[in-house]
């Protein structure tokens, strides 16, 4: 072989020559691509090194929450940032803390976990859920809210608890379309695994302050809540006996209740669990409908007693004073001013028909001071051929998010 036939063996063909020609021209964009990107990492990083800063100091979560938004925001170049709360029940969302919606959307209830919604997508999925196009969307429905704001692409992720039960959700949308790729939905689920965090630390504070004062109140007053029920109990009891008894019981049901909490690490306790144990010796009588609900210390402790004295009552002179007899319980809850009341529906059937006594028996008036002065509730009776029904409504307070506060809706900022 020639010299000549070698340096043609080794020069580049004309397509190879375009080729690399054209590689180089692009290397500029590529790089700029590249460093881009890189700047977005950064970015992400410092927003989340800041956001764990002010996680470990601040205390009022109220405000966390306006921080973690608006940093979302400016850190993602989004148009509207979001962190629903989910409700007792887990049924509705309230927008707890926004970026870029409009005045009086923030504190407002505006989606619910039904199935097929966005939000039940978000709250089954294990990551992040994107959404390239909401109007060509076809695996969930769309709420209103999103679309009274013109949201064109978004992606959301579940602030999860360690109870296993979800928080709510953290979402970002846009009034463009927007790519959000695999860099984007792990910001934002690392955002929202740190506001869990700030949740579940808060929580353990304010439980932390809760049992001190509860133990201190409690500690108080039971001494004088025994003697009180005692001496209620012997002005209603005819022999020594009689009264043995319903004391004994009176202070048992008390005593289960606070033993549920207490083992609770004096946090919210299951209704199941509480119609378990107050009801025991009755369950195969009994029917239950209802979701699931969680009732914080004082609920539990009303609830209890009244459930107790409608027990005792059905017992000797209603539908479990016959063989026969039955007693259907169903719950809902139902919005109230302010938030959530549990509606309780207690109905004896196949016992003797109830009449109105014109003498109120203590049971009687135990019930209404437990539920209505103490819990600020609302006890309706109906006396019938059938038997007894009792409607009892009782407001609940809801501690997944602690301290909540109505602050203002945020404004919408320029990007």
């Amino acid at each position: 072989m020639t010299a000549s036939d070698a340096a043609k063996t080794s020069a580049p063909t004309r397509p190879d020559r375009e080729a690399d020609a054209v590689a180089i021209e692009s290397l500029p964009t590529t790089l700029r691509s590249l460093e881009q990107e890189l700047r977005s990492r950064i970015k992400q990083q410092e927003a989340l090194a800041q956001l764990g800063e002010r996680a470990l100091v601040e205390g009022d979560l109220e405000k966390l929450l306006n921080d973690v938004v608006s940093t979302v925001a400016l850190t993602l170049a989004v148009d509207f940032v979001e962190v629903l709360e989910l409700m007792p029940g887990d049924t509705d969302l309230l927008l707890r803390a926004g970026f870029g919606w409009k005045a009086g959307s923030v504190g407002s209830i505006v989606t619910s976990r039904e199935s097929g919604n966005y939000a039940r997508q978000v709250l089954d999925s294990a990551v992040p859920v994107v959404v390239a196009d909401f109007a060509a969307e076809t695996r969930f429905k769309i709420p209103q809210y999103l679309c009274d704001h013109a949201c064109v692409s978004g992606m959301s992720t579940v602030v999860t608890g360690r109870d296993g039960r979800a928080y709510g959700v953290l979402g970002v949308c846009t009034n463009k379309p927007r790519v959000f790729d695999v860099a984007h939905t792990a910001f934002l689920a690392a955002v929202g695994n740190l506001l869990a965090g700030a949740i579940q630390r808060r929580q353990l504070e304010q439980r932390h302050e809760l049992m001190i004062r509860e133990l201190r109140h409690r500690s108080g007053n039971l001494f004088s809540q025994l003697l009180s029920l005692f001496s209620q109990t012997a002005r209603n009891s005819k022999t020594m006996a009689d009264l043995k008894a319903k004391y004994q019981a009176r202070v048992l049901a008390l005593a289960n209740a606070h033993r549920l909490i207490t083992e609770a690490g004096w946090k919210s306790t299951s209704l199941a669990e509480l119609l378990r144990v107050v009801l025991g010796p009755y369950l195969d009588r009994i029917s239950f409908d209802g979701p699931d609900v969680d009732l914080e210390p004082d609920p539990t402790f009303s609830l209890s007693a009244a459930l107790h004295e409608l027990a005792d009552n059905a017992v000797k002179h209603g539908s479990l004073s016959r063989q026969q007899g039955r007693i259907d319980l169903s719950w809902s809850l139902a919005r109230a001013e302010p938030g959530t009341a549990l509606i309780f529906n207690w109905v004896e059937r196949g016992g003797r028909p109830a009449r109105r006594s014109r003498r109120r028996g203590f049971g009687s008036r135990l019930i209404s001071l437990v539920i209505e002065r103490q819990m600020n509730g609302k006890v309706e009776r109906n006396y019938g051929r059938a038997g007894l029904a009792v409607r009892m409504s009782i407001p609940l307070t809801h501690q997944r998010w602690p301290a909540p506060a109505a602050g203002p809706a945020s404004p919408k900022a320029d990007a």
